[in-house]
C-alpha cells in the first residue's frame, strides 16, 4: 500500500498481509492505527499543495519530520507513504529533546557516586569487593569494581533519563564481586524519591544501607527538560530577579550588609547563567556532517545541563539556570559534548570565575586541558547577586571539597610544567638576592646610600603596626602599577641579565622540536636538580637536629655557649639598637674594606655538622658489633616467618 498523501487529525487503520521473503508463503496479518496531527499554519509549498482525503492540505518531507521525531519511523512513512520521491530539508531546525521518547521525557538526572564506608565484610579476609547498581524504572546503570576495601571512594558521574511515566523510586544497590561466575552477595540497598528534587538544586544524601549495610555518600542534580526548555517561559521572571537582589544586594536593604543568621552564612548569592547558543561547532557525526549538542553547566558540586540540539553545528538554547552559591571564589565550568547512544564526544569547554559573571561572554572554547584554543564559540549571559559580607566570612571559613576531584597521576609534561613555575619564583628570589648583593657592594653609591638611611629610619622607628601597613603599601603599589601603568615589583627587582636568560631559554623551548633522547636528557636532568635539592635540605635539617642531640660534642658545647650569650646580651640590650648595629656593619662593610669578602657564619657553623647519611657513613664496625647485628637479623627474620 503506498499513498502519495496522508489525512490529518484522523485515525487510519490498516491490515496488512504477512509473507516471506520469496513471497509465496503467507504468515499471517497484521492490523494497525496512524494518526497524525500538525500544526496547519505552516503553508506547503504551491507544488505540492493538493487535496487530501479529508480536504486537509498534504504533508511535506519537513513538516513531517516535525511532527515524526524518530528518524527511522519518518524515513519507513516518507518512503511508503510518499513514495520516497522528496528530500528532507537540510535546513531545517532541529527539536531541542531527544528523538526517542520525546514526549514522554521531562527530565535528567546526574548521580554522582561518591565513597562508601562501614561496608558489611563478604569475604574470608574481612574485606569486600564492592560496586553499586543504580536502577530507575527500566534504567540501570553499574559503577565500577573496587578490590578488597570495607570504605570504597568511586568519584563516579552517572546519567539517568527522567520519563513522565517512569518510577520516582531511584533504587540503589551495594554488591560484592564475585569471581568464576559464581553470584555476587549482596551487602545493602537504600531508595531515593527523586519526586522531591527540584531542578538545578543540589543534594547531598548520606544513605544508610538496610541490614547494617554500612552508609553511602551521593549527590544528586536534576536538571528539567521539556517542550518549554527552549523558550522565554523558563527563564527567571523580572519579580523573582527584584526578590534576589531584595534578599542579598544592600542597594535594596542596606541592613542586610550588617544583619545575618549564623546559619545563612553558607547562602552567599545567586548565579544566573543563561546558555544561549553555540556556533561552529566540530562535526562529531563524519557521515552526516553535524553533531548532536548539549551542555553540562557545573558550579561548585552542582551540575545540570542543556536539552540535546539534534543535528546542528550552530544550536541555539536560550536555557536559563539558577545556582545557589556558597563560595563567590568557586569557577563556572561550561563543557559541550556531542550525544551518542552510549558516550558523549568532548567538543570543547570553557572555564570562568563567577566573580566575573556580570555581563554576556562570547569565548572561544577550548580543549579538555582548558590549554588550548578548540573549535567553536559559547555565547552566554551571567549575572552574579550576592552579599558582600557573607561572602567574606565564607571566605575565612574551609572552602567546600570537590568531591570528584582525583589526584593526578606522574605525567613527564606535568613534571616539567610545575619544575617550571618553582624555577620562575626561584628565579624572583634570586634576582630580589643579586639586587641586596648590588645595593651591599655599593655599585651604585647613591641607591646604596639610600638604602642605608631607610634602614637606619626603619629600624629606629619600627613599630609593629608597620608589618601590615608594608604589605598594604605593595598590594595598592601593584593594583596601580596594573591599572595605571606603573613599573611592578617583579620587574624592578629583577636583574636584566636573569631576563635575558628567562627568556632566552623560553624562545629555546618554543622554537626547538626536541627528540625523545633529548627529551629523556631533560627530564634527567631535572631528576637530578630536584634530587639534589631535597638533599641539601634535608641534610641542612639533620645538622641542625645534631646540633641539640650532641652528635659533635664541641660544637653543641660551642652553639650553647653563643646561645646563653646571646641570651645575656639581648636582657640588657634593646633587640632594636642589636639590629642596628648588625645592619650597618653589613653595609658599610665594603664601603669600609672593598676587599672584604663576605662571610655566613652560621652555614659555615652547619657544614661543620655531618648529616645522618654521613654519620652512618663514619660508623665504626667492630666483628662484635657485626656478629650482634647479624644475629639480631636471624632473629628478626625469624619472627617474621613466623
Amino acid at each position: 500500500m503506498k499513498l502519495s498523501f496522508f489525512p490529518l487529525d484522523d485515525f487510519q487503520t490498516f491490515t496488512e498481509e504477512l509473507i516471506d521473503d520469496s513471497g509465496t508463503e503467507d504468515l499471517g496479518s497484521i492490523k494497525f492505527s496512524i494518526h497524525i496531527s500538525a500544526d496547519l499554519s505552516h503553508t506547503p509549498p504551491p507544488d505540492v499543495q493538493e487535496a487530501s482525503m479529508t480536504g486537509s492540505p498534504p504533508l511535506t518531507p519537513p513538516q513531517l519530520k516535525k511532527l515524526v521525531r524518530k528518524p527511522t519511523a519518518y524515513d519507513n512513512i516518507v518512503n511508503r507513504f510518499l513514495g520516497g520521491d522528496q528530500k528532507m530539508d537540510e535546513r531545517e531546525t532541529p527539536r531541542s529533546t531527544s528523538p526517542f521518547h520525546e514526549k514522554h521525557l521531562t527530565g535528567i538526572l546526574s548521580i554522582t557516586l561518591v565513597e562508601a564506608c562501614n561496608l558489611r565484610p563478604m569475604n574470608k579476609d574481612g574485606s569486600s569487593d564492592p560496586y553499586c547498581k543504580f536502577k530507575l524504572g527500566h534504567q540501570k546503570h553499574k559503577s565500577k569494581v573496587l578490590r578488597r576495601t570495607l570504605d570504597p571512594v568511586w568519584k563516579e558521574r552517572f546519567e539517568i533519563r527522567v520519563y513522565s511515566d517512569s518510577s520516582s523510586i531511584l533504587e540503589i544497590s551495594v554488591y560484592d564481586y564475585e569471581e568464576f561466575g559464581f553470584s555476587d552477595n549482596f551487602i545493602g540497598s537504600a531508595e531515593v524519591d527523586i519526586s522531591e528534587f527540584e531542578e538545578s538544586k543540589t543534594y547531598k544524601r548520606e544513605l544508610d544501607l538496610e541490614k547494617n549495610g554500612g552508609r553511602m555518600i551521593c549527590i544528586f542534580n536534576l536538571s528539567r527538560i521539556d517542550e518549554s526548555s527552549t523558550d522565554s517561559s523558563c527563564e527567571i521572571s523580572p519579580d523573582d530577579l527584584v526578590n534576589i537582589r531584595k534578599t542579598y544586594a544592600m542597594s535594596y536593604n542596606p541592613l542586610n550588609y550588617l544583619t545575618y543568621k549564623w546559619e545563612d552564612v553558607e547562602d552567599v548569592g545567586v548565579l544566573i547563567v543563561k546558555i544561549i547558543k553555540c556556533i561552529d561547532l566540530p562535526e562529531a557525526d563524519t557521515l552526516i556532517g553535524s553533531s548532536d549538542p548539549f551542555c553540562f553547566i557545573e558550579v561548585e558540586n552542582t551540575r545540570v545541563r542543556t536539552p540535546t540540539l539534534y543535528k546542528t553545528q550552530d544550536p541555539v538554547w536560550n536555557k536559563q539556570f539558577k545556582f545557589h552559591i556558597k563560595d563567590i571564589h568557586s569557577t563556572l565550568n561550561i563543557r559541550v559534548f556531542d550525544e551518542e547512544k552510549n558516550k558523549y564526544n568532548f567538543l570543547g569547554c570553557v572555564k570562568l570565575p563567577i566573580l566575573e559573571a556580570h555581563t554576556i561572554h562570547r569565548c572561544l572554547l577550548k580543549d579538555r586541558k582548558l590549554e588550548r584554543v578548540g573549535f567553536g564559540e559559547i555565547f552566554l549571559e551571567t549575572e552574579l547577586i550576592y552579599n558582600p559580607l557573607r561572602a567574606a566570612i565564607k571566605t575565612l571559613l574551609p572552602a567546600e571539597e570537590n568531591l570528584l576531584y582525583e589526584e593526578p597521576k606522574f605525567k613527564r609534561n606535568l613534571f616539567m610544567q610545575n619544575f617550571k613555575r618553582v624555577y620562575s619564583l626561584a628565579t624572583v628570589v634570586l634576582s630580589l638576592g643579586l639586587w641586596v648583593q648590588r645595593i651591599y657592594n655599593w655599585e651604585n653609591k647613591a641607591k646604596s646610600a639610600i638604602a642605608l638611611l631607610l634602614y637606619i629610619i626603619i629600624v629606629v622607628s619600627f613599630e609593629l603596626y608597620m608589618v601590615p601597613m608594608f604589605a598594604a603599601i605593595v598590594i595598592i603599589y601593584e593594583f596601580l602599577a596594573r591599572w595605571v601603568g606603573f613599573k611592578s615589583f617583579e620587574t624592578w627587582i629583577m636583574n636584566a641579565d636573569l631576563q635575558e636568560q628567562v627568556s632566552k631559554e623560553e624562545e629555546i623551548e618554543d622554537g626547538e622540536d626536541f627528540s625523545l633522547t633529548a627529551k629523556m636528557k631533560m627530564v634527567m636532568g631535572v631528576c637530578q636538580t630536584v634530587q639534589n635539592s631535597l638533599d641539601l635540605v634535608a641534610s641542612y635539617c639533620e645538622r641542625v637536629k645534631n646540633v641539640f642531640n650532641w652528635t659533635i660534642p664541641f660544637l653543641s658545647f660551642m652553639a650553647a655557649s653563643v646561645l646563653i650569650s646571646g641570651t645575656i646580651i639581648l636582657y640588657f640590650l634593646p633587640l632594636r639598637w642589636l639590629v642596628l648595629a648588625w645592619g650597618i656593619n653589613k653595609l658599610t662593610v665594603k664601603l669600609r674594606n672593598p676587599e672584604y669578602e663576605e662571610n655566613q657564619e652560621l652555614l659555615n657553623f652547619l657544614c661543620r655538622l655531618p648529616s645522618d647519611i654521613e654519620l652512618n657513613q663514619m660508623r665504626v664496625i667492630t666483628k662484635e658489633s657485626s656478629k650482634r647485628s647479624t644475629t639480631q637479623n636471624k632473629a628478626i627474620k625469624s619472627r617474621w616467618h613466623k
